[in-house]
Formats: structure tokens, sequence, C-alpha cells
């Protein structure tokens, strides 16, 4: 629980700090075309994969979240689940 807190107390500075937001801004479309439609979510992604918290990249993590948490996802996406886990 400490270290979940910890992670999120960190993740709340980064996307303040070097305009992180603003950037995610710019990308955005990326993730929308990919049918990952939350923004906070797609951000945790980001700086997940900016820390090397993750061995996937970004939008792949933000896409198996989406799937695997039943987030707004297009239904013929779903399949695309076997080949990110």
């Amino acid at each position: 629980m400490k270290k979940a807190l910890s992670l999120l107390f960190e993740f709340e500075k980064w996307k303040l700090e070097d305009n992180n937001e603003q950037k995610y801004k710019m990308r955005m479309n990326e993730f929308i075309k990919r049918r990952c439609c939350n923004n906070n979510v797609n951000l945790f992604c980001i700086f997940c994969s900016e820390k090397d918290i993750t061995v996937r990249g970004d939008i792949e993590d933000a896409v198996i979240t989406t799937v695997n948490n039943g987030l707004p996802f297009v239904e013929k996406d779903k399949s695309l689940k076997k080949y990110f886990i």
C-alpha cells in the first residue's frame, strides 16, 4: 500500500514537471487511434514507460489496461488482448 501511494505521489509530481500533460496532448491522437480514451490512464502509462516501471511501451500498456479493466473500448479490438498478455 505504501509503495502504491508513493508511486501515485511521484506520478502527480511528474504530471506537472516538464509540461508532461501538454506533451501528452500532442500525442493524444496516437492513443485515441488505439481506442484508449481515458486520459489519466494514458498519462500513467506514459509515466510508467518513462520511469522503466513496465517492459512494454506506453500505448501497449494503455491498450492492455483498457481491455483488462473494461474501460470504453471497441468490441472488435478486444481480440488484441491475446497479443499483449
